[in-house]
């Protein structure tokens, strides 16, 4: 029997272990030419690290904030005498001049990031980690989230315990829920800060209804000013440092940036220099 070769399929017999199955592989012809397959190497590979917001790809270069720094129960008392100026997110705040705090240690709350960057960016709500990641790790801030609001293990991280409010003297615990303002004046206090000087902690809407000086935030509660207002009383009632105000709230007397400045005098130190009194 003759066969007609050209008709047959160019198929070839792969043997594999034996009890395996057996792969057919396709011969090109002889008019194509098979080219190698390039593999690229990959260059300035990223780290896949899992988040409360689920898997992300994150540039090694600009995370690491965790292993530079001192771990947080070693902040004790470690700006004794430097005063704090907080600043909160509430409309008012982007009246101020804030490139006066360029030079003092600073904490930021939340989204203070859209105008400034300060020497301490901290937050509690996963929200602001899901919705702005990109822009958080571009911040020169040193960079403080509860445990549940952003990649673990790789910011540094502070525990949120139910209320009440309290100063508890630990970094690493922090006492009440639903304002973070709060939470960064016990984080002041413990650090041995001197004052606190309060900014953009209104704790009432702005122009137009504005919740917050971007805008609107999506997340505001219709109780979220109670809360804060609560907040803020508890702070003038119990706080142990003296607090300055220069924002719209109504529990302290408003004073100009520029005049407390002038009246407690904080030693100036450059962004530097602040986060060397932190590294390792």
């Amino acid at each position: 029997m003759h066969f007609n070769r050209k008709k047959i399929k160019q198929n070839k017999l792969k043997i594999s272990p034996r009890g395996a199955k057996k792969k057919k592989i396709k011969i090109a012809s002889e008019k194509k030419v098979v080219k190698p397959v390039k593999r690229s190497k990959k260059k300035n590979r990223k780290l896949k690290i899992t988040s409360v917001s689920g898997a992300n790809n994150v540039d090694v270069k600009k995370f690491g904030d965790k292993s530079e720094y001192k771990p947080i129960k070693e902040w004790k008392s470690i700006l004794d005498g430097h005063p704090a100026f907080i600043l909160g997110n509430a409309p008012g705040v982007e009246k101020q001049n804030l490139s006066l705090l360029d030079n003092y240690f600073t904490i930021g709350i939340n989204r203070i990031f859209y105008i400034y960057d300060p020497t301490i960016l901290m937050w509690q709500d996963k929200q602001v980690w899901t919705s702005d990641k990109k822009t958080i790790l571009k911040q020169g801030a040193i960079k403080i989230c509860s445990g549940k609001s952003g990649p673990r293990n790789k910011f540094l991280n502070f525990r949120v315990k139910i209320r009440p409010f309290r100063f508890g003297g630990d970094l690493e615990t922090l006492y009440g829920t639903g304002n973070t303002t709060v939470l960064a004046a016990q984080f002041a206090v413990a650090l041995g800060c001197s004052n606190i000087v309060l900014l953009g902690t209104d704790c009432a809407y702005g122009h137009k209804g504005k919740t917050d000086f971007y805008g609107e935030n999506k997340d505001h509660k219709p109780y979220t000013l109670k809360m804060c207002n609560g907040a803020m009383q508890w702070l003038k009632d119990d706080c142990p440092v003296k607090i300055y105000n220069c924002s719209g709230n109504k529990l302290w007397k408003t004073q100009k940036l520029e005049k407390v400045i002038k009246e407690i005098k904080p030693l100036q130190l450059s962004r530097k220099a602040y986060r060397k009194i932190f590294f390792k």
